[in-house]
């Protein structure tokens, strides 16, 4: 099982935009936290305050909105960030509520999380167009 890094080549930087349109994006990364004292490989997203999260955190949550903490506007904060991460990864260890991640699993169409994550992303730029408007 691979350890997770503060290096930007382990990571996978998404485009949840849609059609033409450039941004939000999730970066991920999957594997173990360096801290697991039970190594389970999980995917991790990176928040734009440099720490690692396990995506199931967010997804559990039931709620668009939480999106909003680990998306970052552009690839240029996805870079500033990414050279701002020094050493070790800090993980931010948050619950997962097991309910709410089965009904989040269970709710998506495709199966596929990455297609889930792309329509959450949907929400998340008409959420930004209406603060941006007023």
């Amino acid at each position: 099982m691979h350890t997770i890094t503060n290096n930007y080549r382990d990571a996978h930087i998404l485009n949840l935009g849609s059609g033409d349109e450039r941004g939000p994006y999730l970066v991920t990364q999957t594997g173990v936290s360096p801290s697991d004292p039970l190594p389970k490989e999980r995917m991790f997203v990176l928040r734009p305050d440099g720490r690692w999260v396990d995506f199931n955190a967010y997804a559990c949550q039931g709620k668009p909105e939480a999106i909003d903490e680990i998306v970052f506007s552009t690839t240029a904060e996805v870079m500033a960030t990414f050279g701002k991460l020094l050493g070790r990864p800090r993980v931010l260890d948050l619950p997962v509520d097991e309910a709410g991640l089965k009904a989040w699993i269970e709710r998506q169409k495709s199966g596929n999380p990455l297609e889930a994550a792309r329509e959450w992303a949907v929400g998340y730029t008409e959420r930004h167009r209406k603060k941006r408007r007023g």
